[in-house]
């Protein structure tokens, strides 16, 4: 299945394979997608009853598409107890890391500077009046997705919180955990038609000012062809993770994560760099033992076989140069003293220092937001946070001192421009008839 590579003697397709991993084809699908959102825009909860029926529930009654409170006690009433305990637990580490971060950027975005002589200016964050959630329930359904984003979105201050999910089962973890983290509205709508009903609005649902999370690549198409009409927080691709090990690392560590990672889809991606190649070999053999205990091995298998790789670099300096260029959704630095790594790591959606930290705990329990970057992204994107929530105004306040020293340049530049306009309205100010 998963093979080691030299990475100086690689072939270079294969090389090219691994560096660019899974690629979601939007294009392929984006007349359909865009002939879905027209529907929805003309048709509004008819059409997305059609859709719900068609890949969801054929049997999708429109009086279920809003989540009532009698469906939120239901949820509460079926949904295990020590599930439910520890979707609290979740949800309570999670607001206070996303709190806090709420608190920290209070510090540095509300601020003034007297740029000149009577001229104010300065910059004050607003949280987006509303925003739509998705979470995804395809190939499995997602309730720490719910938590993550309705914290975050909670914490930026967000009066109107939206969570759907495609109903592809009663999903009542979903509805809890959208419920205690503090969704105001919840809608039993996936795919193509959620999306397009969170930018446009339907007879039920009102539209939002952002939409965010993750899911197949028909929705992250028809994110990308909303976008204009609403924000977007990114484009998500299949999960992936590099392992950036040394000799001190623990192979049946490593392939736990490999595997883990694999399980996601076929098109996932888990990939170990490191300049020991007694390790890579040590590691592919724990692979092959865990891989048959586990459950999804149809998946698993996939992965292991297109995307996954041990790669083994000539020393260590190659080993980090590799991974910022890979640029991982994920990075798992397992080393002898890993925080001394931090500064050389440039590009990573989220990163877990030590033989202790899986990825599994940021996806599950560490409170940091599991809705990252993927592909290429991590070079220029940032995971979701509170500030994906928030937008910025800037604000300028002048007295008529102020405005007369500004006023040079004003009259000099609006004529460059030949915008006589804008330079009157600066000076009928000074026209004392």
């Amino acid at each position: 299945m998963i093979q080691i590579y030299k990475w100086s003697e690689i072939d270079p397709k294969i090389k090219m394979k691994i560096m660019r991993r899974a690629v979601a084809d939007i294009d392929s699908i984006k007349d359909q997608v865009a002939l879905i959102i027209k529907d929805v825009k003309e048709k509004g909860d008819s059409a997305l009853v059609d859709y719900i029926r068609k890949f969801d529930n054929p049997d999708f009654d429109i009086k279920n598409l809003k989540v009532s409170a009698e469906d939120i006690k239901t949820a509460y009433e079926k949904v295990n107890p020590q599930t439910l305990e520890m979707i609290k637990k979740q949800i309570s580490i999670s607001k206070k890391f996303h709190e806090y971060q709420a608190e920290q950027l209070k510090k540095v975005e509300n601020w003034e500077i007297e740029s000149t002589k009577g001229v104010i200016t300065g910059q004050r964050v607003t949280p987006i009046d509303a925003v739509g959630l998705y979470v995804p329930a395809g190939k499995a359904p997602l309730p720490t997705v719910s938590q993550i984003l309705t914290v975050t979105a909670k914490a930026a201050g967000v009066p109107r919180i939206v969570v759907v999910f495609p109903p592809t089962g009663d999903h009542y973890e979903i509805i809890v955990a959208a419920n205690e983290a503090g969704a105001t509205e919840i809608y039993r709508v996936g795919g193509v038609a959620g999306i397009s009903a969170l930018a446009y609005g339907t007879e039920t649902i009102k539209p939002v000012n952002k939409i965010a999370g993750p899911g197949s690549p028909w929705v992250q198409a028809a994110k990308l062809q909303v976008f204009g009409q609403v924000g977007i927080d990114m484009l998500s691709g299949p999960s992936e993770a590099i392992i950036l090990a040394d000799k001190t690392a623990n192979p049946v560590y490593i392939a736990a994560d490999i595997l883990a990672r694999c399980e996601h889809g076929p098109d996932s991606a888990g990939v170990l760099i490191t300049d020991n190649l007694e390790l890579a070999e040590q590691t592919k053999v724990e692979i092959l033992k865990q891989f048959e205990t586990l459950n999804r091995k149809e998946y698993i298998k996939k992965a292991l076989e297109a995307y996954s790789a041990l790669i083994v670099v000539e020393n260590f300096d190659q080993a980090i140069d590799l991974t910022n260029e890979y640029s991982p959704e994920h990075l798992e630095v397992m080393i002898e003293n890993p925080k001394s790594l931090l500064p050389k790591l440039r590009n990573a959606g989220s990163i877990f220092l030590g033989n202790f930290a899986p990825v599994a705990v940021g996806d599950y329990a560490s409170g940091t937001n599991h809705c990252l970057p993927t592909g290429n992204a991590p070079k220029f994107s940032s995971p979701v946070c509170v500030s994906m929530f928030q937008k910025t105004s800037e604000y300028q306040i002048l007295t008529k001192e102020g405005l007369d020293n500004l006023k040079p340049i004003v009259q000099m530049i609006s004529d460059v421009e030949g915008l006589d306009a804008h330079k009157r309205s600066v000076e009928i100010r000074f026209n004392e008839n």
